[in-house]
């Protein structure tokens, strides 16, 4: 077969491959040729000299590419060359050296995440969940310098779209907004930090985002309905336990998911956990009530062998073998619990949280002063306080001990109560409160 050639699709289609690679060129186009491997891969290519040297430019593979798209891209790179005496190679070399220089923006995270994690910080795993969903699909693969303000509201429409699918999205995606865009600003804040862009592109957008403040508490009869009627909505003895351990002790879901059995020190009565384990990453000692201590006995036939107290498992009867390795329930195993059973417990607007918040305000409404509120929850005082944080080593057991027996007494006088319409009022409580002289 000649080396030169008509470039018609029945030409180039019956081209056989030989034992070595064959190049045809186009007749009245110099320089353009289709390349026959072999393997029997054609591909269109673009030849021309520099100085002494012979330059190759593949144009891109046949059939998907067409003869005239590679035809097109010929006259362009015939005209760089022969008109204005540019060196395609040379410059497309160039540009693969700056580009390796450049990270992207899913190579960055990397980078990011793992600094917060050598630093501590306590939201790195959300982090990690908010970046994946919809930072890495929408800008991964650009390179950091190359992120602009349009990019970052085509996030912030993803999130949007993404939410009128979804009846549970909180206020309509914009609280996911308002985390997504706070995250991914201090990650181009670490990138301009680093001198990797001039400046940071989420600075310059309009967030869309809103707060995903709560401040839902549960009143005194839907205290009464939430214990007396979770027992009877077919949940998991486990998950039970743990929904109403989470109230009893106002701690944090993520906490209680984690808690292990070595953290327990009963002869203390105290749930000890350390300062890698908490939000703040304060230690806290959570005093354990009579009902803490006893969902605890009441779980460990299930989980007794496991490192976790409130360890994922389904099942509805005591094991005969309790496995050894149970893994923490998921992060929305309480709430889609809770979601699911709404109707059932009478209870509209209820998530998980809401139990932490409703024991902190009982117990601030029966009496006792905010700052045992506050200590229960492990709430910091929001003010950097180095005689506090450094020199005072108090762990304020006693303040929240008399916090959880407040509370106990409490639930005592609202849980036991006969029916829901014999549940006290507030005014009640702060008499039998004051009469129990537990303030």
């Amino acid at each position: 077969m000649p080396t030169t050639i008509r470039f018609l699709d029945t030409v180039i289609r019956n081209i056989k491959p030989s034992s070595k690679r064959d190049t045809y060129w186009c007749d009245g186009c110099p320089g353009f040729g289709v390349r026959v491997a072999p393997s029997g891969v054609k591909s269109f290519v673009f030849k021309y000299k520099r100085g002494r040297q012979d330059r190759w430019i593949t144009i891109g593979r046949y059939p998907e590419w067409s003869i005239r798209q590679a035809r097109r891209e010929y006259d362009a790179l015939y005209e760089q060359v022969h008109a204005y005496g540019r060196d395609p190679v040379a410059e497309r070399q160039d540009e693969t050296k700056k580009k390796n220089g450049r990270l992207t923006v899913s190579a960055f995270i990397d980078t990011y995440l793992d600094l917060m994690l050598l630093k501590g910080k306590a939201s790195v795993r959300e982090e990690e969940r908010v970046f994946a969903c919809d930072v890495v699909p929408s800008i991964g693969n650009k390179f950091l310098d190359e992120v602009t303000t349009d990019d970052i509201e085509r996030i912030q429409t993803r999130i949007l779209n993404r939410a009128k699918t979804r009846k549970n999205a909180s206020r309509g995606g914009k609280v996911a907004i308002k985390n997504t865009l706070a995250y991914t600003r201090q990650l181009f804040n670490l990138a301009k930090k680093r001198n990797l862009i001039a400046a940071n592109p989420v600075i310059e957008v309009e967030s869309l985002g809103v707060a995903g403040t709560r401040d839902r508490v549960l009143s005194l009869k839907e205290l009464w309905l939430f214990w007396n009627k979770l027992d009877q909505l077919g949940m998991p003895p486990v998950t039970v336990a743990s929904l109403k351990f989470a109230l009893v002790t106002m701690q944090r879901s993520t906490e209680l998911r984690h808690m292990r059995y070595t953290s327990l020190k009963l002869d203390e009565g105290v749930w000890q956990m350390e300062m890698g384990e908490t939000k703040n990453r304060n230690m806290h000692r959570v005093p354990l009530n009579r009902y803490a201590l006893a969902l605890i006995e009441q779980v460990r036939p299930y989980t007794g062998s496991s490192p976790y107290v409130f360890g994922a498992t389904r099942a509805f009867k005591v094991p005969r073998k309790p496995s050894k390795s149970l893994k923490p329930f998921g992060k929305t195993a309480f709430s889609q619990a809770v979601r699911r059973s709404r109707d059932d417990l009478g209870i509209i607007n209820i998530c998980p949280h809401d139990l932490r918040r409703t024991g902190a305000t009982w117990i601030t409404a029966v009496g006792l002063p905010k700052l045992y509120a506050r200590l229960m929850l492990n709430h910091s005082d929001g003010e950097r306080d180095v005689t506090g944080e450094v020199y005072v080593q108090y762990s304020y057991d006693f303040e929240k001990k008399r916090a959880a027996q407040v509370w106990a007494f409490v639930l005592d006088q609202i849980v036991n109560a006969p029916t829901v319409d014999d549940v006290p009022t507030l005014d009640v409580l702060r008499e039998r409160v004051k009469a129990a002289e537990l303030l």
